[in-house]
């Protein structure tokens, strides 16, 4: 393992984003590239949606041979002027559906594999009436204990955006403590401590009326408290001007909680550490 410096004010990786290859995109992988070159990010991890579970407004079933494909062109335009790309994947309740995800996961040769909550059981997180009908104490003690449960199982690299229903939550309840919820959280840090599963900060909160990273800073210095050291960070793009997004403010939050570095994957193992 080597270790790789940043400059303050930089931005060294940006591990969470997405191109057409999800359907919540319209953007190339060429411009979702060129974006993060513009930026003088240096390496990048295409996160592609695997929802077995297809979201209310359509299907979200993942084409790893058109991902692969696409991925392979983009190494060759955009490797040579400096970006590194790794191959990643995004799957959604891998504890529900292992026997579908897995076989995939063995199949083609990811670099980092980051793990969802987007369903607890029949209700999709993303889904204002769900909330609109449940209490919030109700709605996100359901969710931390499906989460926990999630990562007890294992299975991928990466925990991703582990509060993200508070982007659809918030609108409805107009309000979402971190505090309030440290003795469900707790567990779950300590599964991915225990796991050896990393969490990422991932910005894409803040582009949302709460206006907040996942997770929140207080959250986050938990698990450093507890000993968590596996992070990386994402913006979790669907557009080129996504890129990078507010991975300034992950950076500084990163060092506010006490982190000194943050991590980067190849064939599914910790590859470089990048101080901050």
């Amino acid at each position: 393992m080597t270790m790789r410096h940043s400059v303050n004010g930089t931005i060294p990786i940006d591990y969470h984003m997405h191109s057409n290859i999800s359907c919540d995109s319209q953007a190339t992988m060429t411009q979702m590239c060129q974006s993060a070159l513009d930026q003088h990010i240096t390496e990048i991890a295409f996160t592609e949606h695997f929802d077995v579970k297809p979201y209310p407004d359509g299907d979200y079933f993942y084409r790893p041979a058109a991902y692969f494909e696409k991925l392979d062109e983009a190494r060759r335009a955009f490797e040579p002027k400096g970006l590194t790309i790794r191959a990643g994947i995004e799957v959604g309740e891998y504890h529900c559906f292992r026997d579908i995800i897995q076989p995939v996961l063995d199949a083609w040769p990811y670099d980092v594999v980051l793990g969802s909550l987007h369903w607890v059981g029949s209700n999709c997180m993303f889904d204002a009436d769900y909330f609109e009908a449940t209490d919030y104490r109700d709605a996100f003690r359901a969710y931390f204990v499906e989460l926990e449960t999630m990562v007890r199982g294992g299975g991928f690299d990466v925990l991703s955006h582990m509060d993200v229903f508070k982007r659809t939550a918030y609108s409805v309840y107009h309000r979402y403590d971190t505090t309030e919820w440290e003795d469900l959280i707790r567990p779950v840090w300590r599964a991915c401590i225990e796991g050896g599963i990393a969490i990422e900060i991932n910005t894409a909160g803040l582009r949302y009326s709460i206006a907040q990273p996942h997770p929140a800073p207080e959250a986050l210095r938990w698990y450093r408290d507890m000993g968590g050291e596996l992070l990386t960070i994402g913006s979790d793009g669907h557009r080129p001007q996504h890129v990078g997004f507010g991975l300034s403010v992950a950076l500084d939050m990163a060092r506010a909680a006490g982190f000194t570095r943050v991590c980067t994957y190849e064939q599914r193992q910790v590859a470089r550490w990048i101080t901050i």
